[in-house]
């Protein structure tokens, strides 16, 4: 007789931390739905995963940027018979420098991804996790969710909404066997860094030695997850900084965001 496992989607699961937090749920006996725009890492990963833990794993390889990509993932899982147990909104991308000098199509497809595609998200798998009174979610925001970010703007409030969104979103559906959790990590070694670096925009906040290891942030994600918490900031030095701005003036707030911020 066959045991159902849990399923669980993971957006961004080719590299950094949605890759470890699928090495956790296959090794808690997850079957898997990788979610990403790099087919080869994904299979490579999925490999390994059904190797080291015979979970089964499927690979759906999108640009969530682009628009009608996340219906067409939740019509991947409904044609392969996929109940989604837990769904981790990890993807997402950011664009730095001024606002006004910002390529206009890296703007939108960064809004698309960190805010559009993780809001249907959420709609479509959370409609199913309502209804069968069972499920988890996790949205990934940042700590640049608690304050404004100059050079930063438009992706600090996409963070920004995906915090609220979450802890909204948690109260509607506590109600119906249904949790939400939103993970805050700050700087973390990444490709979702190394992107920065290497368009020569980095500063003092993004220093490679002070990243967070993303293994560590996964883990911590992963564990807030299970536990059913609302909502957790990696770092207690995050902590703080993010305390801090809920009692600083407005004022105040902006212009030590702006020092921290400015590219060197």
């Amino acid at each position: 007789m066959s045991t159902r496992h849990d399923v669980a989607l993971i957006t961004g699961a080719s590299s950094g931390i949605g890759r470890e937090m699928a090495r956790m749920l296959a090794a808690r006996a997850h079957d898997l739905v990788l979610v990403s725009r790099r087919a080869d890492k994904l299979e490579e990963l999925a490999a390994e995963l059904a190797d080291r833990h015979q979970a089964a794993v499927h690979c759906f390889p999108v640009n969530l940027a682009d628009r009608g990509s996340t219906l067409r993932v939740f019509r991947f899982t409904r044609e392969k018979g996929l109940d989604v147990d837990v769904l981790i909104n990890n993807a997402g991308v950011g664009v730095f420098g001024e606002h006004t000098d910002l390529d206009p199509d890296e703007l939108e497809s960064m809004l698309q991804l960190n805010v559009v595609a993780l809001c249907e998200s959420c709609r479509l798998f959370g409609e199913q996790m309502k209804r069968r009174k069972r499920g988890r979610i996790l949205n990934v925001a940042s700590t640049a969710a608690y304050q404004p970010t100059p050079y930063f703007a438009a992706y600090g409030a996409s963070k920004s909404f995906v915090l609220h969104f979450s802890e909204a979103l948690a109260k509607e559906l506590e109600e119906h066997g249904v949790t939400v959790s939103c993970l805050s990590p700050g700087p973390t070694d990444t490709g979702f860094f190394g992107a920065i670096d290497e368009r020569g925009r980095t500063n003092p906040h993004f220093d490679k030695k002070g990243r967070h290891d993303a293994r560590e942030v996964a883990a911590i994600g992963i564990e807030m997850l299970f536990e059913g918490r609302l909502s957790k900031i990696v770092g207690a030095g995050n902590y703080l900084r993010a305390l801090s701005c809920r009692f600083a003036p407005r004022a105040m707030v902006a212009n030590v965001s702006k020092r921290m911020m400015k590219p060197r």
